[in-house]
């Protein structure tokens, strides 16, 4: 089975064009953008100078552009805006309207990117590529697999539903709504907004290793994050926990009475109840039995396993 998700409006799309496109990012990002590619594609995080998370965001060098994919748009258009300077030759759009957002998740998502261009299924994660359909120019990138594998095409809105038409022939394949890509999210164990990307956390804190480069020079709240890297100390960790009944959100983890954390993100899945929530790293290994408890509820009981995207430790750096 594949999985088809018009994602148009549950993330926005903003393109950077001239000279010093990647130079903003570079400065302002915890990724390195200095040596990116035509073709290829990178995850990163904007941070607050408290490297508080202000949103993670995928960028893709199409060649004379960058196109950024934000689950915030407006916020991040405005962040990005005010560190512009006067010498800076950098245009920021936001092209959301104009440009829609389709993804596809399962077994089978390679072999049906391969319909849409010869060797799509060969690009490396977040890998990028020109494509025209029915003379509609756009791109299709390889992204982080939630489900099997996964792939994004970005198209002119005008073309948006022919093109899912197109995807929903597929033998096997099925639309999927805003509920089940949370489920196959959460499954995962990947960070999502608002949940778990928010000022309320740290990107390594959320798991974003893979977003963050330890060996670029400054950017807006560099030195917190480099010194959390350099101590190999988080104050709390995301994780991924399977439970006897759905919790509340905000609910509260805990260990022999004591508080040790907060369920952010939960759902049902035929194996039962799963969660994400942040705990203190010592409490972080699979196999760790909690507590959940909110105010109403009788507690619950938790435990920690593996996530297939989850990253955690200071052995990712």
């Amino acid at each position: 089975m594949v999985l088809v998700f018009d994602r148009s409006t549950q993330q926005g799309r903003l393109e950077l064009t001239d000279r010093d496109r990647f130079k903003l990012l570079h400065n302002m990002t915890t990724q390195d953008f200095n040596t990116i590619k035509v073709g290829e594609g990178r995850s990163a995080v904007l941070t607050t100078a408290l490297a508080r998370i202000i949103d993670r965001v995928i960028v893709y060098n199409r060649g004379e552009s960058a196109l950024m994919i934000t689950n915030y748009p407006a916020i991040v258009r405005s962040w990005l805006q005010r560190h512009i300077f006067f010498n800076d030759k950098v245009r920021l759009q936001d092209v959301s309207a104009a440009f829609g957002q389709l993804e596809f998740y399962g077994d089978q998502a390679a072999a049906i990117a391969d319909t849409f261009m010869a060797g799509a299924s060969k690009l490396a994660l977040h890998g990028c590529a020109e494509i025209e359909i029915s003379g509609e120019k756009g791109m299709i990138a390889r992204t982080l697999p939630i489900a099997g594998d996964g792939f994004i095409l970005i198209v002119p809105m005008a073309a948006l539903s022919t093109i899912k038409m197109r995807l929903l022939a597929q033998v096997g394949a099925v639309e999927g709504d805003a509920a089940r890509y949370e489920r196959l999210r959460i499954e995962a164990g990947l960070a999502g907004a608002p949940r778990e990307l928010s000022e309320e956390y740290i990107p390594l804190e959320a798991g974003l290793w893979d977003s963050v480069s330890f060996h670029k020079g400054c950017y807006i709240g560099q030195e917190i994050i480099a010194r959390m890297e350099s101590r190999q100390r988080l104050a709390k960790t995301l994780v991924k926990l399977h439970l006897t009944t759905l919790p509340a959100l905000g609910s509260t983890i805990s260990l022999d009475d004591r508080a040790i954390g907060m369920i952010t993100s939960a759902t049902e899945t035929e194996q039962g109840s799963i969660a994400l929530g942040f705990v203190k790293p010592e409490f972080a290994e699979a196999g760790t039995q909690l507590t959940v408890t909110a105010d109403g509820q009788a507690p619950l009981t938790a435990e920690v396993v593996d996530a297939p995207l989850l990253q955690t430790g200071f052995a990712n750096a």
